[in-house]
């Protein structure tokens, strides 16, 4: 399965591959009038609103086993189950918050004031999917770090944490 970055390195370059043929077999371009554009009176620098500042990327991490698990028994974590609802109802790591991907937009004004709230007690944001080859922790990690938050993914995922026999829910 490719992720979504390799799927769109895969079609910018069938969509650049189909753009860029030689200009001498393309047929000419057609030409049409437009009308001509409207004039917008100038804004004096004093009266335009001010631009909104740019958003600073957050990094993206990842995290095993071993350090994950005493920070979660001191309730210094904060971790997501990325999989879906119906998945995470057979097991998932105890006091993990379900966050499906497939419900990412929707969940996220719920979610973000908590992982804004995480970041200033210091407590890491981890995400998890069913084993190492599962996407959606990294897709929705990836997702907030746009968004300006440091996130953690759990190497190998639920499967690595009930292999190490660690407690369940």
């Amino acid at each position: 399965m490719k992720s979504p970055a390799q799927t769109f390195l895969i079609l910018s370059c069938v969509f650049c591959f189909s753009s860029c043929q030689d200009p001498a077999a393309a047929p000419p371009p057609t030409v049409t009038s437009a009308p001509p554009p409207a004039v917008t009176p100038a804004v004096p620098a004093a009266t335009r609103p001010p631009a909104a500042a740019p958003v600073k990327s957050g990094t993206l991490s990842s995290i095993d086993v071993t350090t994950l698990f005493p920070r979660h028994q001191t309730g210094t974590v904060l971790i997501f189950d990325a999989r879906p609802g119906f998945v995470a109802a057979f097991g998932k790591i105890p006091g993990s918050i379900s966050w499906p991907r497939g419900d990412f937009d929707a969940r996220l004004p719920q979610h973000e004031p908590a992982i804004r709230a995480a970041a200033r007690a210091g407590k890491p944001v981890v995400f998890y999917c069913t084993d190492a080859a599962c996407p959606d922790a990294r897709a929705m990690a990836e997702r907030l770090t746009a968004r300006g938050h440091d996130v953690s993914v759990l190497d190998g995922g639920y499967a690595i944490w009930k292999e190490a026999g660690l407690p369940t829910e």
